[in-house]
């Protein structure tokens, strides 16, 4: 049986009581951010569904044999759509899928297929899966799961029943991370585990997975070699700092620092996420201006769209002219005009 993690329970069980009494949906939407563990919710429905023994209760048996197929990856009668090389998914996959559910299930059960990516549907394939979704088959059902903030087409949006995943209340995530050996090695101490949770906005997985791999430390010795880019005003000394396999990460480090710093400007004191760091936060700010640090807010937030958009080739471009931006339009090294009155 799928282990769900505790946050997804309350949603696994309206989703599962809903079948449990007659009227569960035919095609169930789940909109989530990365690190809340969808999938994982996702799986758990497809098992309920899948289950011989499960239309009584609100959670698969784990002993019947489509359960046993299902947990060894081998269930003829669950099926996954999703892109092929990070390609969009076209309509010949739709096709295939629709042929396939059209068909008796071979284990004289329900059929499941689950779609990951869904906002990655070309117009075409979106308009051959609406023709399932329209007319839904008996005893089958399409599990769709796509990004919290993505667009998908209003009619296949009006087909679905959505379900939003939202990051768990902040001691439900510190309760469950305190239980994981990888964290319990990592970080003994709360505030740790706090500020990981902080760093990736309430978002669990992302959160041990930072605990896990010592980003902490790391994230604050590359801040402070952003403090000295800043001072400096060089930027081909930061530049090589930046790690191919951290890039978007070290980016809303800096995008972070970025954002406290403005709100300390502003006397905001709520919602910070460098709570570690306040004294440097403090420090930064004082040196400059409300607008200034909109203006690098901005040009932070348009480096990560454009480092997820282009490819890894015109990386090292797309962070030094960033950088450059920085320095040029927010730091004016020429003039006071950056700085705080």
């Amino acid at each position: 049986m799928v282990n769900l993690y505790p946050w997804l329970t309350p949603i696994y069980h309206n989703i599962t009581a809903a079948f449990s009494q007659g009227h569960g949906h035919h095609a169930l939407l789940f909109k989530a951010d990365e690190g809340v563990g969808a999938e994982n919710l996702v799986t758990a429905t497809a098992q309920f569904l899948l289950c011989q023994a499960s239309r009584s209760e609100e959670k698969p048996c784990g002993r019947c044999h489509a359960c046993q197929l299902f947990q060894a990856g081998s269930h003829p009668d669950f099926h996954v759509l999703a892109p092929i090389d990070n390609k969009d998914i076209g309509v010949d996959q739709v096709r295939e899928i629709n042929e396939t559910v059209a068909q008796h299930a071979q284990q004289g059960g329900n059929k499941v297929v689950c779609l990951q990516g869904a906002e990655r549907l070309t117009e075409a394939a979106a308009n051959a899966l609406l023709k399932t979704l329209e007319e839904p088959r008996a005893n089958t059902y399409f599990l769709l799961q796509t990004d919290v903030n993505a667009t998908l087409l209003p009619t296949i949006y009006s087909r679905c029943q959505a379900w939003m995943v939202a990051s768990p209340p902040q001691d439900t995530a510190l309760a469950w991370l305190q239980q994981q050996p990888v964290v319990v090695q990592s970080a003994e101490k709360t505030d740790e585990i706090l500020t990981a949770l902080r760093i990736n906005y309430g978002r669990p997985l992302l959160a041990r997975e930072t605990l896990a791999q010592g980003l902490i430390e790391k994230r604050r010795e590359f801040l402070r070699a952003f403090w000295l880019f800043y001072q400096r005003r060089s930027p081909l000394e930061l530049l090589p700092l930046f790690d191919k396999s951290l890039i978007l990460q070290q980016v809303e480090w800096i995008t972070a620092f970025l954002a406290d710093a403005l709100k300390d400007k502003l006397e905001i004191r709520d919602g910070w996420i460098c709570l570690d760091l306040v004294r440097g936060v403090r420090q930064f700010s004082e040196k400059q201006s409300v607008q200034g640090l909109l203006e690098a807010n901005r040009i932070m937030q348009q480096m990560r769209s454009d480092l997820t958009r282009i490819t890894a080739v015109n990386q090292e471009l797309i962070l030094l002219d960033g950088l450059t931006r920085l320095i040029t339009e927010v730091f004016c090294p020429e003039s006071d005009s950056g700085r705080a009155d």
